[in-house]
């Protein structure tokens, strides 16, 4: 069965379900840039207590949280927001597809939805998002997929290493839904 791309935002469950994918999926592309020991250990409660906050605070108006779905399971996940940097428009703050189903068109689509959820309910919003510059697969998916290089700082990521992260942005985010 081919996945299927939906809405979500009402069930703990929901958000338990999206916490795990991201943590699974964390756990292999952050591998080297967040500490073993947080990797391991600490962000699988991490990951619980963001994913809920976000659905007990989940506004339609501002917020957009997505699952690739498939036999029930979520295999992609998108999410998001006005509300973390609203001078620059919506940010993406999340966007993985489960590990073994990588280079599928999850991520392309999961884009594109997040692109029509601002083109059809904000106006053509801005988008952007932050990626660790160490994950080249992921910086060369959003060149791909047209994003510009805004920025560029340091942080330390968890578990205590330094690392560069890159901001890309679409002034027009039409252009991901080619």
């Amino acid at each position: 069965m081919e996945p299927h791309i939906v809405r979500l935002g009402a069930s703990r469950n929901e958000a338990d379900a999206l916490a795990d994918l991201h943590t699974r999926s964390r756990q292999i592309a952050y591998r080297g840039l967040y500490g073993d020991a947080y990797l391991d250990h600490a962000l699988f409660d991490v990951s619980r207590v963001v994913w809920r906050a976000r659905f007990e605070t989940f506004d339609p108006a501002t917020d957009l949280i997505l699952a690739a779905m498939e036999d029930d399971e979520p295999v992609g996940l998108a999410y998001a927001s006005f509300r973390l940097n609203p001078a620059l428009g919506a940010l993406l703050d999340n966007l993985h597809v489960a590990p073994e189903r990588k280079g599928h068109g999850l991520g392309s689509a999961l884009l594109a939805e997040v692109a029509r959820w601002l083109i059809e309910d904000h106006a053509g919003a801005p988008l952007h998002l932050e990626v660790y510059a160490p994950n080249q697969a992921a910086l060369g998916f959003y060149l791909r997929k047209g994003g510009v290089e805004t920025t560029r700082y340091r942080e330390t990521a968890p578990g205590g290493r330094e690392v560069d992260v890159v901001r890309y942005r679409w002034a027009k985010p039409g252009a991901l839904l080619d």
